[in-house]
């Protein structure tokens, strides 16, 4: 009896499945990779409220003035967050260029009780907004009663 040359029905099927998955899974991958601008923008900017809520959060007073943040911390420290050329720049005692995030259009910083209401305008006409509370410490919180 001759064996003849070929594939059975269950390894035709597996090599199949396989194939499903492997084209149902790259689409994503290749979404991932591929430059989205606006995508990216919207990454930068949660990145930079997740700064900017670590910042105040360290910081033991907050103030706003002609649109410029400053957080005053406890080393004596002064930090600042302004508009500067289309980009938000943070610095230490005014010195530095630290940009935290690029292709804005506006930024505008406003007050409230126990921490501030942040809206960011980018290139890309999208708006984000962020609403930043200061917590303060339990001795502090003890003190004022």
């Amino acid at each position: 009896m001759k064996k003849e040359a070929g594939f059975t029905l269950l390894e035709v099927i597996i090599a199949f499945a396989i194939f499903l998955i492997v084209t149902s899974v790259v689409p994503h991958y290749l979404k991932l990779i591929s430059f989205d601008p606006k995508f990216n923008q919207r990454i930068e900017t949660s990145i930079f409220f997740q700064q900017l809520a670590f910042d105040i959060q360290e910081s033991a007073r907050i103030s706003v003035v002609n649109n410029t943040l400053y957080l005053q911390k406890e080393n004596n420290k002064t930090v600042t967050y302004a508009l500067f050329q289309h980009r938000i720049r943070r610095q230490v005692n005014h010195v530095g260029q630290e940009i935290v995030l690029q292709n804005v259009q506006k930024i505008q910083f406003s007050e409230w009780g126990n921490g501030i209401d942040v809206r960011v305008q980018d290139s890309f006409d999208q708006e984000h907004q962020k609403r930043i509370t200061h917590l303060l410490p339990l001795e502090d919180m003890y003190d004022e009663q």
